[in-house]
């Protein structure tokens, strides 16, 4: 994957605080994203594994003024000569001295500097280029955040799905993406979601159409991106089918998304059934499971408990009896 540092500077200025100071006429140079790259090949200024991305913070400038004036225009050579460098960000908003600037310029290497720092600045890129490649996949459903997990509501057509999203922002709850939301591992348990299209203000809903729950509920309705935590599948279920559910766990299954297992818990839809009730105490209880408190294990603990108390006391009865 080729990535253009104009389009670099053009996506992620803001995030990063970039400022584009020199080398603007390399702004066509390609940075190249491979998967075998260790984290998209950024790093502190390396002339021995040179990065396609050099970080130059307040120790690598220290590091320059302590050369010999010989040694530092050698140094500037190297680094700029290096055959994959893409561009250089100078970090903690420092001071770019005016031989780094004037070699930025004469050999077309765009040149950054950032408020930020390098910490910050690489951790960002880092993530950034895991996402850009990692492979990716789109669910039919409504990706919500609920209660301060992600949950994405899954089911038939037919079934629900938008109205109950609906009902859900109006009760508090932040909408990620409707109908097909884009989701991508970040690291070997996580997986986050979002609307790929920057759409995630909008919602269609049968009988109104296409709502904008940002403009009708406010900034504080939607939600950029989320860690998917819970799968909830609403499902058409006749008299028969919800005999069959078992009345302590209830339908509980695993979902296998990216080589992610995701908690999925079955919901039955039928009239008179609040569903957006249902759901917030299903990710409740699937919260305090996750704490490592499963209801239904107490509540036979405690029956159990009740019932050897019964029998002791019915044995202690039968001994005064006998007495």
């Amino acid at each position: 994957m080729h990535l253009p540092v104009n389009d670099l500077f053009t996506s992620h200025s803001e995030s990063l605080s970039l400022n584009w100071t020199g080398g603007k006429c390399g702004s066509d140079r390609i940075i190249a994203l491979e998967p075998h790259q260790k984290l998209g090949n950024v790093g502190y200024f390396n002339l021995i594994h040179p990065h396609q991305i050099q970080i130059i913070g307040t120790y690598e400038l220290a590091y320059f003024q302590n050369l010999t004036r010989e040694a530092y225009q050698d140094t500037l050579q190297q680094l700029f000569n290096s055959g994959n460098l893409g561009c250089i960000i100078m970090v903690d908003n420092a001071q770019v001295p005016s031989e780094l600037q004037e070699f930025a310029d004469n050999c077309c290497i765009p040149l950054f500097v950032s408020q930020l720092s390098g910490e910050q600045v690489i951790n960002f890129l880092h993530t950034t280029f895991a996402r850009l490649l990692t492979q990716k996949i789109t669910l039919h459903g409504v990706f919500m955040d609920v209660l301060g997990m992600g949950v994405l509501i899954m089911g038939d057509s037919g079934t629900g799905k938008s109205e109950l999203a609906l009902e859900l922002v109006s009760r508090g709850h932040r909408l990620v993406a409707d109908d097909a939301p884009e989701f991508y591992r970040i690291n070997p348990n996580t997986i986050n979601g979002n609307c790929p299209l920057g759409m995630s203000a909008f919602l269609e809903v049968r009988g109104l159409g296409i709502l904008n729950v940002q403009a009708l509920f406010g900034d504080s309705a939607v939600k950029k991106d989320k860690h998917l935590r819970l799968i909830v599948r609403l499902e058409q279920m006749g008299p028969d089918r919800i005999q069959s559910i078992d009345r302590l766990q209830g339908e509980n299954g695993m979902r296998r998304i990216l080589g992610v297992s995701v908690p999925e818990i079955f919901l039955p839809v039928a009239p008179g059934r609040n569903l957006a009730v249902l759901l917030e105490c299903a990710v409740r209880n699937h919260s305090l499971k996750m704490q490592g408190y499963n209801a239904a294990d107490d509540f036979c603990e405690r029956q159990q408990q009740a019932m050897r108390c019964t029998a002791e006391s019915i044995l202690n009865q039968i001994e005064l009896e006998e007495d």
